[in-house]
C-alpha cells in the first residue's frame, strides 16, 4: 500500500516538471514567432510599397513622365499632406494597379480597410483618401520649411526621370498634435494599435517611435523599397499648411 502512494507522488511530481518545461519552451517559442510573424508583415509592406511604385511610374508613363499630384481636395492648394491624395488621383492609381491594398500597409486594419478607403473629411471640408502610407511625389512648394519637431527637409519629385534614389513612398509612421493620433505600422510585433484602431489617440499625436515603431520601408524612384530602422530616420513635415499641429512623418 505505501509503495504505491509513493509511485503515485513521483507521477505527480513528473506531471509538474513536464508542465514547467512546456511553459518554459513556450516563453521562448512566443517572442520567436512574433518575430517570425512580423517580418511576414514587412514582406507584405515591401511588396505593396513596390507595386504603388510600379502604379506611379505608369501613370507617369501616360502624362509626359509628371508624377501624380500630392493635392488634397481642400480648395487651397497649400493644404498638402504626405498621406493624402486626392479622389482623382486615388481612383486613377487604383484603376492602374487594379487593387487599393497595395495604397496601404495591410496591418492598420481600421480605419483604412473600409470598402473604398478612408476618405477624409474635416468641418464639412473634403481633403481626399487618407493612405497608409506616405506619398512624396507630385507636391508643391517643397522643400516645406522646418517647424516644431522636424529636423530634416525633403524635396518632392515631380518627374519619373529624376534622381533614381530620391525617395517616393514611405511607411506611415506619423502623427498630428492637432488630430491627436499616432500611427506606427511596425513595432515589434506588428502595428500598434489601441481599441482595433490604427491611430493611437491616447497618445495625443506623441511621435510614433514614442508609442513602439521600429521602422519602416522606403521606396524609392527607381522601384527599389529598403527597410529603415527608427533610430536612423529623420523628422520631416507631412502637412504644408499647418505648422507645428500638422502632420509629421519619421524616415
Amino acid at each position: 500500500m505505501g509503495a504505491r502512494l509513493h509511485k503515485t507522488a513521483f507521477t505527480l511530481i513528473e506531471l509538474l516538471v513536464v508542465i514547467a518545461v512546456i511553459a518554459l519552451l513556450a516563453g521562448l517559442l512566443v517572442p520567436v514567432l512574433g518575430r517570425a510573424r512580423e517580418q511576414g508583415r514587412r514582406v507584405a509592406c515591401m511588396g505593396n510599397i513596390r507595386q504603388f511604385i510600379v502604379g506611379i511610374q505608369a501613370y507617369a508613363g501616360d502624362h509626359q513622365e509628371r508624377l501624380p499630384s500630392g493635392l488634397s481636395d481642400f480648395m487651397d492648394p497649400k493644404d498638402e499632406h504626405t498621406p493624402i491624395l486626392s479622389r482623382a488621383m486615388r481612383d486613377a492609381l487604383v484603376k492602374i494597379i487594379g487593387d487599393e491594398r497595395s495604397l496601404s500597409c495591410p496591418w492598420l486594419r481600421e480605419p483604412f480597410d473600409q470598402p473604398g478607403g478612408w476618405y477624409y473629411v474635416l468641418d464639412g471640408q473634403d481633403y481626399g483618401y487618407v493612405l497608409g502610407y506616405n506619398y512624396l511625389g507630385g507636391h508643391q512648394g517643397t522643400p516645406w520649411p522646418l517647424v516644431g519637431p522636424a529636423n530634416a527637409e525633403w524635396v518632392s519629385p515631380q518627374r519619373s526621370f529624376e534622381a533614381p534614389s530620391t525617395p517616393l513612398v514611405t511607411e506611415l509612421n506619423a502623427w498630428s498634435t492637432d488630430e491627436m493620433m499616432t500611427f506606427a505600422p511596425h513595432g515589434a510585433n506588428g502595428a500598434i494599435l489601441e481599441s482595433g484602431h490604427a491611430g493611437n489617440a491616447s497618445a495625443e499625436g506623441a511621435p510614433s517611435e514614442q508609442i513602439g515603431a521600429v521602422g519602416g520601408h522606403v521606396g524609392y524612384l527607381d522601384g527599389s523599397v529598403s527597410w529603415k530602422h527608427i533610430r536612423d530616420m529623420k523628422v520631416y513635415r507631412g502637412s504644408r499648411f499647418w505648422d507645428e499641429g500638422g502632420c509629421f512623418t519619421t524616415w
